[in-house]
C-alpha cells in the first residue's frame, strides 16, 4: 500500500494552535496518543457554516478521519469530543492554556505519547472546570511539575543534588530558604551552593511543594491555596527556570502568561504547608525537607 494511502484513519487529538492556509483553509497542529504530535489541514474551515470550524479551534479534544497527503495530512471528518469553551472565557485561563499547548509543541513529530496526551488532556480539563484563579493555578503548575518529570527531569528534593547530603528543615519551618540548582536538578546543601552560581533560593515551603506536584495524580491531589503569595511565586520561578534550562526553548505564551498572573491578584492568604510533607529525591529513599 502507498504511504500516502487515501484510507483514513482515526486519531483523537488535543488542537495545540492553527494557522491559516489560503483564503478558506486551517492548519492545525494535533496532539494524539497514538500518533504524537503532527500536523493536518482543515478545509474550508474557515468558510461559513464549515463543519469543521469548530472543531478546529485551540484547546479543542476531538476525534478525526485524517487521510495522509504528500506534506500535510488532511483531516476528512472530525467530532468535538470537549470544546473547553470556558477557558476561552477566561483571560488567566486562557494564558496557562496557551503556554501548556505551546509547550508541547515542542516535542519532536510522529512520536507517540499517550503519557503527554494525557497529561495535557486532564491539565485541559481542569482549567476549563475552574473557578477561582487557585484552581487554574494548580492545574498549570501541575503540568509543568508533571511535564518535568515526564522528560526525565524530576528534581531531587530534600538532598543535595551535588553530595547527596541530607537537608533537614523542620516541619513547621515554611519560611527556611533553600539553595536550589535547576541546571544541576535539585536542591543544594551550604557546602555545596557554590557549584551553581546561577542557582536560586526558595522557602522551603515552595520545595516541599514542587516535590508534592511532581508527584501528583492530578491537579487535585494539590492544595495550591496552602501556599502562602510569595511561595507560589518562589515555585513558579524554580519551574519556569527547570523549564527554560533544560528545554533550552523561550516560548512567546510564557511572557504573555505572566503579564496576566502579575495582573491578577492572588485569592489565595498565607497559611502553613502541610506538616511532614515527604520530600524525596528520584533515586533516594524519602527525607524530609
Amino acid at each position: 500500500m502507498s504511504r500516502f494511502s487515501s484510507v483514513p484513519y482515526p486519531a483523537r487529538a488535543i488542537v495545540l494552535r492553527t494557522r491559516n492556509l489560503g483564503e478558506k483553509d486551517r492548519i492545525m497542529t494535533l496532539l494524539s496518543a497514538e500518533a504524537g504530535k503532527f500536523s493536518a489541514v482543515a478545509r474550508g474551515a474557515r468558510a461559513p457554516k464549515s463543519k469543521l470550524a469548530a472543531v478546529s479551534q485551540p484547546f479543542t479534544l476531538a476525534r478525526f478521519l485524517v487521510t495522509r497527503g504528500r506534506s500535510l495530512d488532511i483531516a476528512t471528518q472530525a467530532e468535538v469530543e470537549r470544546a473547553h469553551t470556558h477557558i476561552a472565557g477566561d483571560l488567566l485561563h486562557t494564558a496557562w492554556a496557551a503556554y501548556l499547548c505551546e509547550l508541547c509543541d515542542i516535542v519532536p513529530e510522529r512520536q507517540p505519547d499517550e503519557a503527554l496526551f494525557e497529561l495535557l488532556r486532564v491539565a485541559l480539563e481542569a482549567l476549563d472546570q475552574a473557578g477561582e484563579r487557585d484552581q487554574a493555578d494548580a492545574a498549570g503548575l501541575w503540568f509543568e511539575a508533571r511535564f518535568l518529570a515526564l522528560l526525565g527531569y524530576a528534581p531531587t528534593i530534600g538532598r543535595c543534588v551535588a553530595c547527596g547530603e541530607k537537608i533537614v528543615v523542620p516541619p513547621n519551618d515554611d519560611s527556611r530558604r533553600i539553595a536550589f540548582s535547576p541546571s544541576l536538578g535539585g536542591t543544594l546543601c551550604a557546602a555545596c551552593q557554590s557549584r551553581d552560581p546561577q542557582r536560586l533560593t526558595a522557602p522551603a515551603q515552595s520545595l516541599r511543594a514542587l516535590h508534592s506536584l511532581s508527584r501528583a495524580a492530578s491537579p487535585e491531589a494539590f492544595d495550591v491555596s496552602s501556599l502562602t503569595t510569595l511561595a507560589r511565586r518562589e515555585l513558579r520561578a524554580c519551574l519556569h527556570r527547570s523549564l527554560v534550562v533544560h528545554l533550552e526553548v523561550r516560548l512567546r505564551s510564557r511572557k504573555f502568561l505572566d503579564e496576566v498572573l502579575s495582573a491578577a491578584p492572588c485569592a489565595s492568604l498565607p497559611a502553613a504547608a502541610p506538616a511532614a510533607v515527604p520530600l524525596a529525591a528520584t533515586s533516594a529513599p524519602p527525607d524530609a525537607l
